[in-house]
C-alpha cells in the first residue's frame, strides 16, 4: 500500500531538469506501449484513489545521475507532458511514480499539468530492486522493423541491462546514418517505456547502430556467447553463474554468415545451442534471456 505521508504537496522546492516518459499510445508518438488500453486514465486514476501500486503511473525523468532530492521540483519536455496531459489526461495535484533511470526513483505529484511543460514535485524516496544478478547484454542484429521493435522492448523487460544493435553482412535492413539516427531515437522511447512499464529503476543502455564486424573486433567483457542453430553445446552448459556479466550475440533473419560466424569463435565467443528447433531472430536473443534468468538469474 502507498502512504500518503509520502507525496509532496503543490508548495514545495525547485530543482530544473527535463525529459519524462509515460506508459501511454499516442498518434504523435507511434512507439508501442503494451500496458495502454483505452480506458487507462479513468482506471489509473481510481487506482491511485485505491493506493494500487501495480497501477501508479510511472514517469521517467532526467534526474542528472541521482542528483535530485525529495522535496525538488522536476520539469518534463514538451513531449512527456503531452503523454502526461493529453493522453493519459492527468491533472495537478494527481500521484505518479518518478524515477531518473539511475536507480532514484520517488513519489511525486503533479505540480502543473502543462501539455507542453508540466512539472513534478518529488516526494519519498522510494526503494525499488528490480534488477537481474546477471548483467545481460544483448547484441542483435538487425530484423525488419516490427522485429526489432519487439526484440528490444521484451529484452528490456526480462532484464537486460545494454542492447547492441548490430549490422551483418545478411542483414536485411540496411540503414544510412541519417536513417540510424531516426532509428535510435525510436527505439530509445522503446526502451524507455518498457523501461517504465517492467518496474525497472535503471535505464538499459542502447548502443549506437555498428557493423557485427566492428562489434567482435571490440573487446567485449565477461562470458560471450554467441547463438548458433546445430552448435553442440547447449545454453544451459554455457557455464553463467550468478553475477556474471554475459553478452548474447544473436544473428539477423538469414542467419549468421559462416565467415562471421568464425570470427565470432575466434574473438572469443562460445557457439551455444537453444535446442533442436530453429527459432525465427525475434524469438532467439529473447528465449536465451529468459533461460538464463531462470538458470542464474532472478526468475
Amino acid at each position: 500500500m502507498w502512504s500518503n505521508a509520502g507525496w509532496p504537496s503543490a508548495g514545495s522546492a525547485t530543482c530544473s531538469t527535463s525529459t519524462a516518459t509515460c506508459i501511454a499510445r499516442c498518434s504523435r508518438c507511434p512507439t508501442s506501449f503494451a500496458s495502454w488500453s483505452a480506458d487507462r486514465p479513468a482506471r489509473a486514476r481510481r487506482s491511485r484513489h485505491r493506493g494500487d501500486r501495480t497501477e501508479m503511473t510511472r514517469v521517467l525523468f532526467d534526474g542528472h545521475a541521482g542528483a535530485c532530492a525529495p522535496g525538488d521540483r522536476v520539469v518534463l519536455d514538451e513531449r512527456r507532458s503531452h503523454h502526461l496531459v493529453r493522453v493519459l489526461r492527468l491533472r495537478a495535484g494527481e500521484r505518479v511514480e518518478a524515477f531518473d533511470g539511475t536507480g532514484s526513483v520517488f513519489a511525486a505529484t503533479i505540480a502543473e499539468a502543462d501539455p507542453r511543460r508540466s512539472a513534478l514535485l518529488l516526494g519519498e524516496r522510494l526503494s525499488r530492486e528490480t534488477e537481474s544478478p546477471l548483467s545481460i547484454t544483448l547484441a542483435q542484429c538487425l530484423s525488419s522493423a516490427e522485429r526489432m521493435d519487439w526484440t528490444i522492448e521484451k529484452a528490456v523487460e526480462l532484464g537486460a541491462r545494454a542492447i547492441v544493435p548490430l549490422e551483418s553482412d545478411r542483414s536485411q535492413v540496411r540503414l544510412d546514418a541519417s536513417r540510424a539516427a531516426r532509428k535510435h531515437d525510436h527505439w530509445l522511447r522503446i526502451v524507455e517505456s518498457a523501461c517504465a512499464q517492467s518496474g525497472r529503476a535503471w535505464l538499459p543502455a542502447l548502443h549506437p547502430l555498428e557493423s557485427l564486424r566492428a562489434f567482435i573486433g571490440d573487446s567485449v567483457p565477461g562470458r560471450r556467447l554467441v547463438l548458433a542453430p546445430g552448435a553442440s553445446v547447449p545454453l544451459s552448459a554455457a557455464g553463467v553463474a550468478r553475477g556474471d556479466s554475459v553478452t548474447l550475440l544473436a544473428g539477423p533473419e538469414s542467419g549468421f554468415g559462416e565467415a562471421e560466424l568464425a570470427l565470432a569463435i575466434a574473438a572469443g565467443f562460445l557457439p551455444v545451442s537453444l535446442g533442436p528447433r530453429i527459432l525465427r531472430t525475434e524469438t532467439a536473443g529473447l528465449a536465451a534471456i529468459a533461460a538464463l534468468q531462470a538458470l542464474a538469474g532472478d526468475f
